[in-house]
Formats: C-alpha cells, sequence, structure tokens
C-alpha cells in the first residue's frame, strides 16, 4: 500500500495557536483584575505581541475577546484602552457586587474546609504583610486571590465568570485608592472581618464583611473620582502616574 500524503490527514484543530491565544487572554485578564492596568491604558496589538512574545494573530484573538467582555473599547487609531468610570457606574457595581460577592461568600462559609481556611488564611497574612510594607501591586494581586480563595468554594464557574467580569470593569480603579496606606489597613480590618467569620462557619458575618469591604472601598474611589471631575482632571490621571 502506497504510503498516504499529508493532504490525507482528517481535520484538525490549530491546538498551538488557541493555546497561545488563551494563554494570551488569562494574563490580560489577570492584569486588568488585579489593577495593573490602569484606567485610560493604551494596548495596541503590537505593543502587546512584542511584550508577551508571541505573532500578533494570537494576540488580537485575546484583545478582541476582552473587548467583547468590556474590559477594553476602542481608542485612538487601532488600540484599545482601558475603559473610565463614572459615578453612576462606580454605584452600580458597588451594589451588584455587594450583592453577588456577598451571597456567594455566605455559601463558602459552609462549604470551606478546615485546609481551605488554612491556604485564605496564609493568604491574609501575605496580603497583610505587603500593607505593611506599602507594596501597592503585591497588595492587588493578593486582594484578588484572598476573593477567588473563598468564592471558589461558594459559585459554579458560570458566577464566577460574572465576578470576575466585574473586577476586570472595577479592577484598573483600584490603583486610585490602594496607594492610600489607611485605606489598604481599612480594607484589611475588613479582610479581618471575613476571615473570622469563615473560621467560625458564619455565612452572614462573611456577607456582612464583604459589604464592609467593597462599600468603604467604592466610598473611597467616590470620593477621588469627585474630586477629579471638579478639578477638570482625568479621573485615572493618577493611576497611570
Amino acid at each position: 500500500m502506497a504510503p498516504r500524503t499529508s493532504s490525507d490527514l482528517p481535520e484538525l484543530q490549530l491546538v498551538a495557536r488557541e493555546t497561545m491565544a488563551g494563554r494570551v487572554y488569562a494574563q490580560l485578564k489577570e492584569a486588568i483584575m488585579t489593577g495593573r492596568f490602569a484606567p485610560g491604558q493604551l494596548l495596541s496589538l503590537r505593543s502587546v505581541a512584542d511584550a508577551v512574545g508571541s505573532s500578533t494573530m494570537p494576540v488580537r484573538a485575546a484583545l478582541t475577546r476582552l473587548q467583547a467582555e468590556g474590559a477594553l473599547i476602542d481608542g485612538p487609531g487601532r488600540a484599545l484602552i482601558v475603559p473610565p468610570m463614572t459615578v453612576e457606574l462606580l454605584e452600580e457595581l458597588r451594589d451588584v457586587r455587594i450583592a453577588l460577592e456577598g451571597a456567594v461568600a455566605k455559601r463558602a462559609a459552609t462549604r470551606m474546609s478546615r485546609e481551605d481556611l488554612a491556604v485564605l488564611q496564609q493568604v491574609f497574612d501575605t496580603m497583610n504583610a505587603h500593607v505593611e510594607a506599602g507594596d501597592v501591586p503585591a497588595y492587588l494581586r493578593s486582594n484578588f486571590e484572598f476573593h477567588i480563595a473563598i468564592y471558589a468554594h461558594g459559585a459554579s464557574d458560570i458566577t464566577l465568570s460574572t465576578i470576575q467580569n466585574l473586577w476586570m470593569r472595577i479592577g484598573p480603579f483600584l490603583n486610585l485608592v490602594a496607594p492610600d496606606i489607611p485605606h489598604m489597613r481599612r480594607s484589611m480590618d475588613a479582610h479581618r472581618h471575613i476571615v473570622e467569620a469563615l473560621w467560625r462557619s458564619d455565612g452572614e458575618g462573611a456577607r456582612a464583611g464583604i459589604e464592609q469591604d467593597i462599600g468603604e472601598a467604592a466610598a473611597d474611589l467616590k470620593e477621588r473620582l469627585q474630586s477629579a471631575i471638579q478639578d477638570g482632571e482625568d479621573p485615572g490621571e493618577q493611576a497611570r502616574a
């Protein structure tokens, strides 16, 4: 029997290309959720491709996906940008996040094992060390890790995806308030209340801690936004500095 040629191969998916696009998407998404991109940040196809060491094709797929999810919007030329924030949208996100994330934390209180709580306690301790060191980027990463470590035990993949979409919208603006050491310490008080409630399997206490954390951050951010608007400044300028 004559050997078959390459044209005889069955139809196969371009796994490598899809995997690369997925990796680029995951990296950009995590960076947006943890505040590593500031409001108004420009993301061009070429700049992102150069940063991740990839061709433009998988980067285009990742950016298109993030744009469809509302994490990026059209910018000058062909670039995309991290979208701005308004006081009205901030208040809406605050209310939705408190309702959703609070309910998920309450559910997690009855599902987290002692081992799960020990891991969460370690994340909390690490985050507290970042606060005392004044390491804002590390604090923001740990803050996201802390919340997801809870929500993973109280939500389905569908709900987790919704929560992450909300974080992609609010994450870049946490840079406006996180550099304020008093703000970070107030946030750690809320995190401490959450951890203590979860150790007690107190769902309502965990929900209240989430409400405190999100509510106080939103109040600080609202004050910054209103002050910038009154001064005629770009609310994201401080975050880009």
